[in-house]
Order: C-alpha cells, then structure tokens, then sequence
C-alpha cells in the first residue's frame, strides 16, 4: 500500500467531502497525512490515525510574500512525509503542490477541482485579470508526468479543453465526492408546516439573494412555508454575504439561519424541499445527500447541478437566474406532498446507482493506482 497525503484549503472541507474516502484508504492499508488549514477539528481528525501538518495558507490572500511562504511551507511537509502520493483538493493546493511536483517531486500527484471555482466562473474584473495567469500555471502544473486530474462533470471538462488547460482526454471523470448512503437514508416525508432548506456556506454564487427573494415574494402571498439556510459564512471567501445581511433577512422574517450544522441527516429529516440555486458546481454535495434521504431537489440549470438534478424525475431546474421559475418550482412542491415523495424515491435510487461512497471511492482508487504506474 502506499503513503498518501491529502493536500486541502480547511479542515473542514476534509470531513464534508472526503471523510469517508480517507477512512477507506486506512482501511485497505494506506498511511494517510493530511495538510491543511486547521480550525477546530485536528483532534478528531487525528483519531483515526491520520498524520496532521498545519499548512499557512490563506485562501484568497494575494500577497506574494504569504504565498511564497505557503509553498515553502507545502514543500517542509512533504520532505517530512515523504508521500508516493499527494492528492490536492481546490485551486491552491493544486497549483502549489503541481509546481513542487514539476520541480522535483518524485510523488505520484492526484489534482481534484470540485469546481471551476471563483477565477473561470466570475465576470468580475479580479477574476478576469487572474484568469490567464491560472490558465497557465494550470497548464504547466498539469503537464508533468505520474500526474492525474479529476473533474466532476463534463461541462466542466469541456470548458478546460477549450481553454486549452487540458488535452482532450487527459482529465478523468469522477462524478463528485460520494455520498455514504448507509448514512444518508431514506426518511419519511415530514408533516406540519414545509420547510424548504438551502445548505451551503453562505455565498452570493450559492444562489443565497436568490433563495431569500424567493421566499420574499411566496410569503408575500401568505402561503405557510419556512425558508431556512443552514451554513455559516465564509469571511475567506470574496463571494461571501455578510453577517449585515444575513441578520436583516431573519428580522424581516423572511428566513431562519441555523448555521452550520454537523449532523446534515438530522436537517434533512426536517426538509420538505432542499433548494440550491447555485450559479456554478463541481457535483454538489448537499443535493446529492438530500437525493440519498428521498428529498426533492431544485436548482438552477448549470454545470454540477444538472448531473444530480433531473428535470421532473426527482426535482426541478430551473433556467439560470429565472427568478419566477424558481418560484413557481418550491411553489409547486410545497403543494403537492405526493409530488415530493415520487421525487424522493427516484432521487435515492440515483444516488445508489451513481453516487454512492462506494463506486466514488472505487474510481478514485483506481486513479492513483494508474497514476503511480506511470
């Protein structure tokens, strides 16, 4: 077996995503260290028998000083660990552990994007200047040899081939991070007022103004709906709302924040109807799970979702900023409880068929196996 070490922006990250392939990897035999930003969680990481390192790295920082320094640190860690392997999650990681593999690294070198993120996503002029300079540095960083790189979806593929990142057919297609379907089971269709729930950190491109204008106009027309977010912001991320705006919301009574909640089979037992509106995803996570507990599911018709999202069959997308649309789709769940549940049942048995932690475990292995043969 082999020495693997996982490169990622926040610890938390690793225990929403990637848990249960970790644990999988330790179970077959693998040494597994793991590289990231800590918040609260290293001591229950490290139970099971994860090597920790603390990696200075702050995610929208563009100092170059504090960048220098974040590669320099990567660099300390894996001449500590000495990996055969290192699988990077996210721009950063990828960039960074890519350019120690092109300088000298002699580790096999996993790259993952969940998605085409903020740089390639944004029509922000930040975003627009960036764009090149990480076209290229992704390029270069993706180029070298024992060297694999996972998307989630096709579209996503699709875009870096066009932008010439990538040659047609070098990227491997792993349809997101799994869901552990013996722990996000089915559950009975709940009774009493619907609540219909967003999941997610709290980001303007996660379709959060869009949900609450959403919930504005449906309880304009007094019809008895609870409209919840459950997440936190993420003061690291430019794209996040602000604590201004999420206060104001709940004061106007158009929305419940319950934060960030660890237990997320819990919050779907609750939810009549689990709504991203996002403007971007790799293969999102939070709809996958509300699939495998039998909840319908709406989003928007964009790269991710729509690989989870089937239109009619166990939920609604819904054209991308048709803020009417989205309306009309929670509207029409909310009042036919039926609906929900034929939407539920066929969600969960796309998630069996698809997503579950086993077959994404199954195909990631098989990745690094392939890329330490090269």
């Amino acid at each position: 077996m082999a020495k693997v070490l996982f490169v990622i922006t926040e610890d938390w990250a690793l225990l929403s995503h990637r848990m249960h392939l970790v644990k999988a990897a330790i179970n077959r035999g693998d040494e597994v260290a793991l590289a990231t930003r800590f918040s609260t969680h290293r001591d229950f990481i490290a139970q099971f028998g994860i090597k920790t390192y603390d990696w200075a790295l702050t995610r929208k920082s563009l100092n170059p000083f504090a960048e220098l320094f974040a590669l320099f640190s990567l660099f300390n860690i894996i001449q500590d660990f000495r990996p055969d392997l290192v699988h990077a999650v996210a721009q950063k990681p990828v960039l960074y552990t890519g350019i120690l593999k092109r300088l000298g690294g002699r580790f096999g070198f996993v790259a993952g994007l969940g998605g085409i993120g903020y740089i390639f996503s944004s029509a922000k002029l930040k975003a627009k200047l960036l764009r090149p300079v990480v076209a290229l540095l992704l390029r270069f960083v993706l180029a070298g040899s024992k060297t694999s790189f996972i998307l989630q979806n096709q579209d996503n593929i699709n875009l870096f081939e066009k932008l010439g990142i990538v040659r047609p057919g070098q990227t491997q297609l792993v349809k997101g991070s799994g869901v552990e379907i013996s722990e996000f089971l089915p559950m009975p269709y709940p009774t009493g007022t619907p609540k219909i729930i967003l999941p997610a950190r709290l980001l303007w491109d996660k379709g959060v103004g869009e949900f609450v204008a959403a919930a504005r106009a449906i309880k304009a027309q007094n019809i008895k709906a609870d409209f919840i977010l459950v997440g936190d912001i993420d003061p690291h991320n430019s794209a996040s709302v602000s604590h201004q705006n999420i206060q104001q919301w709940v004061s106007e009574g158009y929305i419940e924040h319950w934060e960030r909640q660890d237990n997320m089979p819990h919050i779907y037992l609750q939810a009549a109807v689990v709504c991203l509106p996002s403007y971007h995803e790799g293969l999102p996570k939070v709809l996958m799970e509300a699939a495998s507990c039998a909840r319908p599911v709406i989003a928007f018709d964009v790269p991710g979702c729509r690989e989870i999202v089937k239109e009619g069959i166990n939920g609604f997308l819904v054209s991308f900023g048709d803020q009417l649309g989205l309306e009309k789709a929670i509207m029409k769940l909310i009042k036919d409880t039926d609906l929900c549940i034929q939407m539920g049942k066929k969600g969960r048995e796309m998630v069996e068929a698809e997503f579950s932690d086993e077959k994404i475990n199954a195909a990631t292995f098989e990745i690094w196996k392939e890329t330490l043969k090269c």
